[in-house]
């Protein structure tokens, strides 16, 4: 009986954390208007992206260079994990079909990207989003915005990824085989 009820528990807290940032509910969003259904299902591409970023924050390469190009912000010891958060994992997953057709920080409807928050209700102090396309996996993804060799004009997904003020993340992509770069990828950092 209790082998039975410890694989039972460990299959329903797998079931969570796989499907951490599944909602199947509709919403309204602060105009009245009916958000439409939103899954951003955890697939392994995703975890790769989690997981990736929470190791570049608590590992060695956790720095970032300054505006002056040579000396560089050291974070490493500095940081702790993200929490993977189920509310942002669904504004990233409307962020990435948004920049399907509007890749911008810019939403179609010419807010800023964060008003996603506002419409889903979700509550933050400190908030950044990283946008990216044209790769389909995780793992290059998170490459792309980590930046490597950029001068520091060019790393503001990296110290978005370093952010001291960050707790949670959200991560989610969308695909359109007739788009240019066919993926398209959201991650949404906040505290």
């Amino acid at each position: 009986m209790k082998k039975s009820f410890f694989v039972l528990t460990v299959f329903i807290l797998s079931a969570v954390f796989f499907f951490g940032c599944s909602d199947n509910s509709d919403e309204k969003n602060d105009t009245g208007k009916e958000i439409t259904e939103i899954t951003a299902n955890i697939d392994e591409e995703v975890k790769n992206v989690f997981n990736l970023t929470n190791s570049f924050r608590t590992g060695n390469e956790a720095f970032y260079l300054n505006e002056d190009n040579t000396t560089k912000t050291n974070l490493v010891g500095q940081l702790g994990t993200l929490t993977l958060d189920e509310g942002l994992c669904k504004a990233a997953q409307i962020r990435a079909n948004e920049i399907v057709s509007k890749f911008s920080h810019t939403r179609p409807n010419e807010t800023s990207c964060f008003t996603v928050l506002n419409e889903l209700s979700i509550s933050y102090s400190a908030v950044g989003e990283n946008i990216a396309a044209g790769n389909k996996s995780g793992e290059r993804t998170f490459l792309q915005w980590k930046e490597d060799n950029k001068k520091y004009s060019g790393q503001g997904h990296r110290r978005n990824m370093l952010g001291k003020n960050f707790t949670r993340i959200g991560i989610a992509y969308a695909y359109d085989a007739n788009s240019t770069y066919k993926y398209y990828w959201a991650m949404i950092l906040a505290k």
